[in-house]
């Protein structure tokens, strides 16, 4: 039989419930002392991160409020950001083979799409290989155990 694996999160729950008098002993201790000698407090470790800490962040947020402030607006005349792209996409059909190139948003994974020659859903994303017998050509890639090769000449395509 499996034993059930311990739940940490309750066991230190539980143990923090345990020393929780002797941490308010302990604070109320160190309370009394830094009231006595207020020096103490700066000497303590744990209040010199945390300050150290918050100041890193707030000069951090002031160079960058600053910089975004110094930093010029973009000229009137300049385009958004593009939100689409062009696909070259190439006819699975051993009859068609078409190539053409398609305008759909970034992240555009819907394939097959329509071919506009044959008018069937055979469109495959293309890759072009480099390889010497192909020169460059756009090919549907095939997907084997070394990778994604070339359906004509088996090169590797990168």
């Amino acid at each position: 039989m499996a034993q059930e694996r311990p739940n940490r999160l309750a066991e230190w729950l539980i143990l923090f419930r345990k020393q929780m008098p002797v941490m308010r002993e302990h604070f109320a201790g160190w309370l009394t002392a830094v009231r006595e000698e207020p020096r103490l407090l700066w000497e303590t470790l744990a209040i010199r991160c945390a300050v150290y800490g918050l100041s890193g962040l707030m000069l951090i947020w002031s160079v960058t409020t600053f910089t975004g402030w110094l930093t010029p607006p973009p000229p009137p005349n300049a385009r958004s950001a593009a939100t689409t792209a062009d696909f070259h996409v190439v006819c699975s059909d051993t009859d068609c083979g078409y190539h053409f190139v398609i305008h759909r948003p970034f992240g555009f994974r819907k394939f097959p799409v329509q071919c506009p020659k044959c008018k069937r859903e055979t469109g495959a994303f293309a890759r072009r290989c480099n390889s010497a017998t192909c020169g460059g050509r756009w090919v549907a890639p095939v997907q084997m155990e070394q990778g994604t090769n070339c359906p004509l000449c088996g090169a590797k395509l990168e």
